[in-house]
Parts: C-alpha cells; structure tokens; sequence
C-alpha cells in the first residue's frame, strides 16, 4: 500500500493525533482545547535497505507491520492525554523515554501495555530507549514527537517566529556490525555490545542519504521570503555540523530552550547526540549571489554534514550520506506532510 494511503486508513489512532513514517509530519488542525489521544506502536526487528543495497538489521518503534527507520513520527499539541499502546515483539526489554521531560516507561520482552501522559511543552522532543548507554537508542529505537503550540499552526512556540512551511529532519547513524551481533546473537546481545565498538557507516536524514532525500519530506523548497522552520534532532551517537548554504539559519530552540528574540544566525549548526534545535531558514535572497537575484531566479542550495565522515556511506561512496537539497524561488510541487491538510491526504 502507498504510504499515503496507509496514513489516511490509520484506525488505530485517535482524531486529532497525527502519525507519520520515517520521512515527516502529516500537518497539523489547530484546537483551542486540549483532547485525548492514542496511538498503538510495536517495537520490532529487522531488515532495513542501506542507499548502496546493504540490508542493516535494526530495531524500530512502528506504527504499521513493518520496519520503521526512524520510529514512528508523533504530532500532538500541547495539554493533550497521549496513551501509547506499545507491543513489545523483542526478546529483550524496552524503554520509552522523552527527551527533556521526566516521562519513560519500560514493557517486558514479549509483553504490551498501555502508559498515559500529558503532552509536554510545545517544541520538538525525541523519544528513545535510553538502556544500555544507547546501543538500543541507535540500534534504531527512536523517533520523534512535536507538540504544537495551543490553537497555533505557523509558530513551534507561541511567540516564536512565523513560518509558512516546517519540516523534521531526524538525523541518525547506522553500524551494520551491530546489527549483525544482534542478528546472529539474539535480541539479549544489545546488552553486551561495547558503544566504544560503534563504526556507523551510514548516515542518514529521515532514514534516508541523498540522493534519496529528494522527497518532498526532507528537501526544502519555497518561494523567497517564505520562512520554513527545519525541526534538527540527532537520535545517533556521533556529532554532526548541518551546514546551510544560501542563507544564515536563525537559531529558535535549543534542547527546549527557545528564544522569542535576539537569535543567534548561523551557517553551521552544531548536532551533539541527543540535541533537539529548532531552526527558522529565512530564504531570503542571497545577498552575495551574482548576478543579483530576481524574483523569478531559481536557485539550488545544499545542506551537508561538515563532520567528513557523514558525507559518504559504505565507508567511502560519496555524496550518498548526509546531505539535503534546498530550493528557492520556487514553491514544492507537493507540500510536506506536516504542510498539508489531513482531509487532503489520500
């Protein structure tokens, strides 16, 4: 089944509470309540496809029958009652944890069980199992929740900057050699590997490396001075330098720490493991560009991964690692998820 029509059939879940897979966000209908919402998600394992064919064997948090790498996206809005029913298909113990925020629960190999909480404060928020100093985290259980502001749908806060498009871009690492310990060892072996053993060898945006980040989830496009907010969330071990060509980002949160005004700009945006920031790409028309810019100019930009390691996969194929286009001039021939209306979706 299309992806899109898996979406819109979800039954499983609640109205209101928007699910996505790995690539984004479905968008988001702003209430002026809070609301009750649920979700089913299975923590499983299996193959995922490398860029260059390898098949990593992963955990993931998923929504569907399948493997989803990264887990599952969740979008809710601030105040709401979220109830995760999660099933547990792994021989070993899992952990849910939401960065920032006290709430973590844990369900038994082999054993579901449901857990409530309320939505945090509006921002973006990963959530991960945060057992065995993060093998399990980068084994590929992890994903994303963005709480939306109260009856807001263009700012990440509720007096932070204005936007007209937004995007998530979840960045992760994956070791094959891990996955092989697990494939051959059993579920149990995430307890034995040594992180100082990680050797990722590959890195990817959304699950994906380019240049299969052309999707319309990853790669940013609008007409100048359409304001897109990129949502930045390292869920792998190394640090990453996201560096954006054409316009200097502003930087609006910082681990949940945001900033109404007096933000910093930035070219290169520093990604430790675990670090959630939020960023507003202005496209404003590059002052240095010559000839100047017309209004009607086209122009292609990338982002790359200053870290060198992350621009390849497979231990030297390059550019397939972390990379993202970004076009100006031009709006997106079919919007991101989080960009469009619910109903609209197929």
């Amino acid at each position: 089944m299309d992806r899109r029509k898996f979406l819109g059939a979800g039954a499983a879940v609640s109205a209101g509470f928007a699910v996505a897979g790995p690539m984004g966000l479905l968008s988001w209908s702003p209430r002026a309540h809070a609301a009750n919402l649920s979700v089913s998600l299975a923590a499983r394992r299996g193959n995922v496809a490398m860029i260059d064919g390898t098949n990593a064997f992963m955990f993931s948090f998923s929504h569907t029958s399948g493997m989803s790498f990264p887990g599952t996206t969740l979008v809710c809005q601030e105040g709401d009652s979220i109830t995760i029913n999660l099933s547990n298909t792994l021989n070993t113990r899992v952990a849910l944890k939401i960065g920032g925020t006290n709430i973590r629960e844990t369900v038994s190999a082999r054993s579901s069980r449901a857990f409530t909480f309320t939505a945090p404060a509006a921002g973006s928020y990963l959530y991960y199992d945060d057992q065995n100093n993060g093998v399990n985290r980068i084994m590929g259980l992890h994903g994303a929740l963005v709480v939306m502001p109260s009856g807001i749908k263009n700012r990440s806060f509720s007096n932070g900057p204005a936007f007209v498009r937004q995007y998530k871009w979840l960045l992760g690492n994956v070791d094959p050699a891990w996955g092989e310990i697990v494939r051959t060892q059993g579920d149990n072996a995430v307890t034995q590997i040594n992180p100082d053993s990680f050797q990722p060898r590959y890195f990817t945006i959304n699950g994906n490396a380019y240049d299969n980040t052309h999707e319309y989830n990853t790669e940013i496009m609008g007409h100048y001075n359409e304001a897109a907010l990129v949502r930045l969330l390292n869920a792998g071990g190394m640090v990453h330098s996201p560096h954006f060509h054409g316009n200097h980002v502003e930087i609006v949160s910082v681990n949940h720490q945001h900033f109404a005004s007096n933000r910093k700009k930035k070219d290169v945006v520093s990604m430790f493991p675990l670090d959630v920031r939020d960023v507003i790409v202005p496209f404003s028309p590059p002052p240095d560009a010559w000839p100047p810019v017309s209004a009607n100019r086209i122009q292609h930009f990338p982002m790359h991964c200053h870290a060198e390691m992350s621009q390849t996969a497979g231990g030297g194929l390059y550019p397939h690692g972390m990379h993202a286009p970004m076009v100006m001039g031009m709006a997106p021939p079919s919007e991101s998820d989080l960009n469009q209306s619910v109903a609209n979706l197929p």
